[in-house]
């Protein structure tokens, strides 16, 4: 089939919930839009192994897929298109500054994420479900893919006995609090979202920058490509699309960055947004915007 677009999709907040539930009319739209020649390429920062699992999960096992926010692109076959690490330098500064603050941290690689715990004791699973992840059996089986590739370190990270890292993200107590003391300290890396929990890569990676990767290889442009997503993250994908959405329930300044608002993710909001591009792209279809 003749690919004329691509579909770029947040997962987190998007087409997962918060307890990891996937909804059938969202999953049904992507398949549809994939049938009419419109590829869906997951786009998020999730690692690439869980992020695999959660487009096999939407039907999506043989697209291309972007994680880490763009720092990785693998390919169909699994192949790594793209690949921005961050330098060892930064990793090892990242880790020796946490533990000093007793802020945790986790390092991203291709297949696992590493954790150097903070001063408060980790549980993930109390975690997933105090977000109500075990309500179902597709819950529970993606609950347990996060629990299953975290390896908590004992001491600090070892940057350089250690696979390369992608992206860092600090989170509980000081997460936030982090850019004051951390950023000022490293060079050649930038946060992925101004508010919350800080999390980096390297310079010039965000998910539009994956998604260059991917129009090159389809020979594709920016004005085949709807983006659909729903925070700060996602905010140049949605910029630079020739249509971005917005999810209903995104921040306002990236709902006045995108031409289309669609509901929330409760509301079937990805469903609503790619009939109404697929009726501007393919008139007649459905109605028109």
């Amino acid at each position: 089939m003749a690919i004329w677009g691509i579909l770029a999709v947040d997962l987190d907040g998007t087409v997962v919930r918060r307890g990891l539930e996937i909804r059938r009319p969202d999953r049904d739209a992507l398949q549809s839009a994939l049938l009419r020649g419109l590829l869906p390429v997951v786009a998020t920062g999730r690692r690439p192994a869980t992020s695999r699992r959660f487009a096999q999960d939407l039907g999506l096992a043989d697209s291309p897929l972007i994680a880490c926010d763009g720092a990785l692109v693998i390919g169909p076959e699994g192949e790594e298109w793209s690949a921005r690490q961050v330098p060892v330098e930064v990793v090892r500064t990242t880790a020796a500054l946490c533990q000093a603050h007793g802020v945790a941290v986790g390092f991203s690689t291709r297949d696992r994420l590493y954790v150097q715990p903070g001063r408060i004791r980790l549980h993930p699973w109390r975690h997933l479900l105090q977000r109500g992840a075990l309500r179902s059996p597709g819950q529970f089986r993606r609950a347990l893919w996060d629990v299953r590739e975290r390896t908590v370190v004992r001491g600090r990270f070892d940057a350089n006995g250690a696979p390369p890292v992608y992206k860092i993200d600090l989170f509980g107590p000081g997460a936030a609090e982090a850019r004051d003391w951390l950023l000022p300290a490293v060079h050649g890396v930038q946060e992925t979202m101004p508010v919350g929990s800080l999390e980096v890569v390297v310079d010039g990676v965000d998910k539009a920058s994956g998604i260059e990767v991917v129009l090159s290889h389809y020979n594709l442009s920016w004005q085949d490509v709807i983006a659909i997503g729903n925070d700060w993250n996602d905010a140049t994908m949605i910029e630079r699309a020739g249509f971005g959405v917005a999810m209903g329930d995104a921040p306002r300044a990236i709902r006045e960055r995108a031409r289309y608002v669609t509901g929330s993710l409760s509301e079937g909001g990805v469903a609503t947004a790619l009939e109404n591009y697929l009726a501007l792209r393919l008139p007649g279809e459905t109605d028109r915007l």
